[in-house]
């Protein structure tokens, strides 16, 4: 199983741990975790590096 953390693009500050899944909703990135917690968040992917298992989300503000 791959897991990734998730961060935000401007401050590289951690969205969500153990992502699982990201779909989008409506303009809305859906961050699910190993758990079904969720994070709802607009903004786009800007990079997923699988071997180091991270997701960057440039976050509209």
């Amino acid at each position: 199983m791959c897991l990734s953390n998730t961060y935000k693009e401007s401050d590289h500050s951690l969205l969500m741990t153990d992502t699982s899944r990201i779909t989008e909703e409506d303009g809305v990135l859906v961050i699910r975790d190993l758990f079904g917690d969720t994070v709802r968040i607009r903004g786009v992917i800007t990079a997923v590096d699988f071997e180091a298992n991270t997701v960057v989300i440039r976050t509209e503000e």
